[in-house]
């Protein structure tokens, strides 16, 4: 009887199951397309952004980010021209764009290149509100 039972119980999680099944699946559909990142070729931007260079994350993980200014329209593949405010003086450097993702309307721009020991390091610029071009 016991073995009916159970037997039972189970043929009816499964049906439970399989009517939720669907459902759960749409869920889950909605939500990854909702929150992944997009990559793109080229973005525009509001000319502001922030800066978070690798090498300042391993010497002081607790530093907040750079504000920086950059061109309005940014490529994958091309340098562009950044400007900040350091120790009081206005500082222009040049970040060379290894790729860019999107995320709703924020842009992470990447610079990644090697270091002598062979391990990677990623400078990132976080662009909001940006749009994809390409």
């Amino acid at each position: 009887m016991e073995f009916l039972v159970t037997e039972f119980s189970l043929w009816k999680a499964s049906i439970t199951m399989k009517k939720s099944l669907p459902a759960f699946a749409m869920y889950v559909a909605l939500m990854a397309s909702a929150s992944a990142q997009e990559a793109a070729e080229q973005v525009q931007t509001s000319g502001s952004a922030e800066l978070k260079r690798a090498s300042e994350v391993m010497i002081a993980p607790t530093r907040q980010n750079i504000s920086i200014r950059l061109p309005g329209t940014v490529r994958t593949g091309e340098i562009i021209s950044i400007q900040y405010e350091g120790s009081g003086n206005s500082v222009a450097d040049s970040f060379m764009v290894t790729g860019i993702t999107i995320k709703d309307d924020t842009c992470s721009i990447e610079n990644k290149r090697n270091t002598l020991t062979g391990s990677a390091l990623s400078d990132m610029i976080y662009a909001r509100p940006c749009t994809k071009l390409k």
